[in-house]
């Protein structure tokens, strides 16, 4: 299978997740200015296979106009007649400007460039503008002109404006990595794929992921970054207490932590974890249900977290099971980790729940069986469903074939609470609206990135309540 033919079978990635990979793709070395290269070149090729004459490259603000100009560089020194016309009087990055000053004369907007042209090429606005908007001025202007000429439009990455009611539809898209959600529309034309010079890992967990972090809003206030509840305890105390740390460092801002009672009064309360004491006295039973429906009908819950030190006495595990089905009711992501696992239906993902498994490799073995975990999502939503099976590495799927791994860290990472650490920042980042995809992606690089760090200072005696400062720190050094 050829690697366009490859790249096009693969799920339609969200456009968010191309500046992760983008991210990812510097953390690793490769600079901004070699992907800008190569995908300049990408574009010039087709355009040369297109162009019967005279090409006119429409440049915005961003990096996909400075594809552009790397583009139009190409077609000049192949000596295709070729017009520039930029949408601003300046490049935003400095990546796009150095892509600006060599591309040699250019036409900047209401000017107009005078010839007839045989192609245009339309690098105005990429994946960072959003689907489905409608065009401002001047790109607005400029779509508007170039539409009336009657000419056959390439377009770069994604056609300007595409979904909304000013699309500049495009005969031929030149896409990069992977087919992108929305490119199957006819307003794209004829899609090819096109590869971009970097490895592998890319596509898995790192520093590019926090690019989907929900950004912090001068204007918030207590709450609206999400509300988590944990639900564990009963033999163990501390798991619940570790989750609750770790969704706390992810930025969530109220967590509360629900036990039985006996749980709970053996238990050390950090002040920014909310107690909340389960009817139960020994463990979790259908005894609590009413309470949580209460609570989750009146305070609500942004998302929830079920399993640390829970148990897997079949009582629990029947109360687990009515409480994913009333999150799956309400459509209120969870995390399923540790004990919860046991209540999963055998091989598969319970129907319309939303959220993350956070299994080890003998829990995924006795909840799958002979069912591979990509069977097991079968008929789940792009972005909703993550089986994630720890280890040395982690390793991520999602539906449609959306996998990944997740690697580094520490071997200290393999003392106990880690796995209720990973639980909780998940759960954090689902409760402050994060996709479960791109909440599973980041809380695992979160966590081993955090955990290094810790043991970088406290060596082989690390314990897991050294971990989620670090969460808050490496999440600070992410998202600059």
């Amino acid at each position: 299978m050829s690697p366009d033919v490859r790249k096009a079978a693969r799920w339609g990635m969200n456009w968010s997740e191309v500046a992760v990979l983008d991210g990812n793709a510097v953390a690793l070395g490769i600079s901004e200015s070699t992907l800008m290269e190569a995908a300049g070149l990408a574009l010039a090729e087709a355009a040369k296979e297109m162009a019967k004459g005279a090409v006119l490259v429409l440049c915005g603000p961003g990096n996909n106009g400075g594809d552009g100009f790397v583009a139009s560089r190409y077609l000049r020194e192949w000596g295709f007649s070729t017009a520039v016309l930029a949408s601003h009087n300046n490049s935003r990055g400095q990546t796009a400007i150095n892509a600006r000053d060599s591309a040699g004369e250019i036409t900047i907007w209401p000017d107009k460039p005078e010839g007839d042209y045989s192609l245009i090429v339309d690098c105005l606005l990429g994946a960072g503008a959003g689907l489905g908007d409608s065009l401002r001025s001047p790109i607005a202007e400029v779509a508007a002109w170039a539409r009336g000429m009657d000419v056959p439009i390439l377009a770069c990455d994604i056609p300007t404006g595409l979904g909304g009611p000013d699309v500049l539809t495009a005969d031929t898209t030149i896409t990069y990595h992977s087919m992108k959600q929305g490119l199957h529309s006819s307003k794209a034309g004829e899609v090819r794929v096109s590869e971009l010079p970097w490895p592998a890992e890319v596509e898995d967990c790192g520093p590019g992921d926090a690019k989907r972090y929900p950004r912090l809003d001068a204007t918030a206030r207590k709450g609206d970054r999400g509300r988590l509840w944990v639900i564990g305890g009963g033999p163990y105390h501390g798991a619940p207490i570790l989750a609750g740390m770790a969704a706390a460092r992810s930025g969530c801002d109220l967590v509360h932590v629900a036990m039985p009672s006996k749980s709970a009064s053996r238990a050390e309360w950090p002040a920014s974890l909310i107690p909340e004491i389960l009817p139960d006295s020994e463990m979790l039973t259908e005894d609590s249900l009413e309470a949580f429906s209460m609570a989750f009908s009146k305070r609500g819950a942004d998302a929830v977290v079920i399993g640390p030190g829970l148990g897997r006495d079949e009582k629990t595990k029947s109360a687990v099971s009515t409480i994913l089905q009333m999150a799956a009711d309400i459509g209120t992501p969870v995390v399923i980790d540790a004990d919860a696992i046991s209540a999963l239906p055998s091989g598969k993902w319970p129907q319309g729940l939303i959220g993350v498994a956070t299994p080890h490799a003998g829990e995924a073995e006795r909840w799958l069986g002979e069912v591979s975990a990509s069977q097991a999502v079968e008929g789940c939503s792009g972005e909703d469903v993550v089986i994630v099976v720890t280890g040395a590495e982690d390793l991520l799927t999602g539906p449609q074939g959306r996998s990944c791994k997740a690697t580094g860290g520490h071997p200290r990472m393999a003392v106990g609470g880690t796995g209720d650490l990973l639980a909780g920042t998940i759960g954090g980042l689902l409760a402050q609206g994060m996709p479960a995809w791109p909440a599973a992606r980041l809380g695992c690089a979160l966590l081993r990135q955090a955990g290094a760090r810790a043991a970088e200072q406290a060596g082989p005696g690390l314990l897991a309540e050294d971990v989620p400062v670090e969460i808050a720190k490496v999440l600070r050094e992410w998202t600059v």
